[in-house]
């Protein structure tokens, strides 16, 4: 009996510090990756040559069913760019024509959230379920929503955009994009510091961490800091109630660097995690991060999901 021989596509993740680019079969397996510094110091279009060249070098002769593309928002799906990205220097960066011009490929192109859903439904955690929500915590908070064999993309492909669900009006700090009491500007690694500073002024403490990783081992470790945690569970609690009451998943994807080191907050926050709606099942991914890129290349075999 021969192996089965499965398509392959090729797929990229663009970060504002790194892009990885990859060959992803059918099955989900990431067969090649390598990872450069996402290009930030010449002009916008380096970043779909660095891309395409990227991909020429890991696929030489393996022919390619077509290309996904995974990226942080904001981003225009019909225009096909990323436009006015907040952690790249450029006011809009082109993607699908130029990849189209220089692989002489199909190219899909997505939110990495967006994506991301897709990579955990088709080979990973979220298997099986009719409606899942994809939760990343890391250096900002994204999200991904798929329900009845679709992914949700909304006008221009942001919809999911849960990291600006509001979530407290006691503090007034501002969150990434300007605005106060959104989920990120709290939870996310980014936000981490400026709540915890902004939670020490208000409980009269010293606050000499900078890091959320530090701050969350601080407040692990320490009683007078574990007031901290619990008001961070607070604050994540009930971005995961509007979470499930906006959606009503079966299931529930957490990802991302925050979450992955600190597991525990999962289970903090479901303490506090609003009941009107039942409960679904909650759990970490176990894709290690890769869910974005492999769930741009299932876009490419799975084009009516998207």
């Amino acid at each position: 009996m021969t192996e089965r021989q499965y398509r392959i596509a090729g797929a990229a993740d663009i970060g504002g510090t790194n892009t990885r680019v990859g060959l992803v079969q059918e099955d989900g397996k990431i067969i090649r990756m390598l990872r450069f510094p996402t290009p930030v110091t010449g002009t916008a279009g380096d970043i779909p040559l660095s891309i395409a060249r990227a991909i020429h070098d890991i696929a030489g002769d393996i022919p390619l069913a077509g290309l996904g593309i995974a990226a942080a928002g904001p981003l225009d799906i019909r225009a096909g760019i990323l436009d006015h990205p907040p952690n790249i220097p450029f006011d809009t960066v082109p993607i699908v024509v130029p990849l189209m011009e220089e692989t002489h490929l199909p190219v899909i192109f997505r939110n990495d959230c967006r994506a991301a859903v897709l990579g955990e439904v088709c080979a990973g955690g979220a298997s099986g379920y009719d409606t899942v929500v994809y939760i990343t915590i890391s250096t900002g908070i994204g999200g991904g929503v798929f329900t009845h064999g679709r992914v949700l993309t909304g006008r221009g492909g942001n919809a999911g955009e849960i990291g600006h669900f509001p979530v407290d009006s006691t503090y007034t700090f501002p969150c990434t994009c300007g605005l106060s009491g959104h989920w990120e500007g709290f939870a996310s690694g980014r936000g981490i510091p400026v709540f915890f500073k902004e939670w020490c002024i208000a409980h009269n403490l010293p606050c000499t961490m900078t890091i959320a990783s530090d701050i969350l081992q601080l407040s692990i470790t320490d009683p007078v800091y574990s007031g901290f945690l619990d008001a961070l569970a607070q604050i994540n609690g009930r971005g995961l109630s509007a979470v499930i009451v906006a959606y009503d998943p079966d299931c529930i994807i957490l990802d991302g660097t925050v979450i992955q080191s600190h597991p525990d907050l999962l289970d903090q926050a479901l303490l506090y995690t609003d009941r009107y709606l039942d409960l679904p099942d909650c759990k970490l991914s176990l894709l290690h991060g890769d869910a974005p890129l492999i769930g741009a290349a299932m876009a490419v075999f799975h084009p009516e999901m998207i």
